[in-house]
């Protein structure tokens, strides 16, 4: 029986993000490529674009400096809803909290991703960053 009908599907896309989070076991670079399709699509208030894989996993250490600049931590997930569009697709909106390195309240960052499920595993075809990094 795949995993999709034993587990219920908020369980199933958390445990998913968790591989995106920096302090997990397996967040390195190849577990975080296999979260994505190659290309997938990338929106933010700028529009939408493909980006490939390889891409998209080149721009990873510069966006952590751009999160060290800006005074925070590494981004911790704290909020997923979750609802299922049809048999292949998932919608999940998330929160994330980015501590401040020098104290003070964490910064919520929102997100939202559209995964394909194939019925054993998702992955990413599209994500949206709802906003930019805030100033520290």
């Amino acid at each position: 029986m795949p995993e999709a009908a034993t587990v219920a599907l908020d369980t199933r896309v958390r445990r998913f993000l968790a591989a995106l989070t920096p302090d997990a076991d397996s967040a390195d670079a190849h577990a975080v490529g296999a979260c994505f399709a190659d290309p997938f699509l990338v929106a933010d208030d700028t529009g939408a674009r493909p980006v490939s894989r390889a891409a998209f996993l080149a721009a990873l250490p510069r966006r952590e400096r751009l999160f060290a600049a800006a005074g925070f931590g590494p981004a911790a997930l704290a909020e997923v809803t979750c609802h299922r569009v049809d048999d292949r697709y998932v919608l999940a909106r998330t929160e994330w909290d980015a501590a401040r390195v020098h104290g003070g309240a964490p910064v919520r960052l929102v997100s939202s991703y559209l995964l394909h499920d194939d019925g054993g595993r998702f992955r990413i075809v599209l994500y949206l960053n709802h906003e930019g990094l805030p100033g520290a």
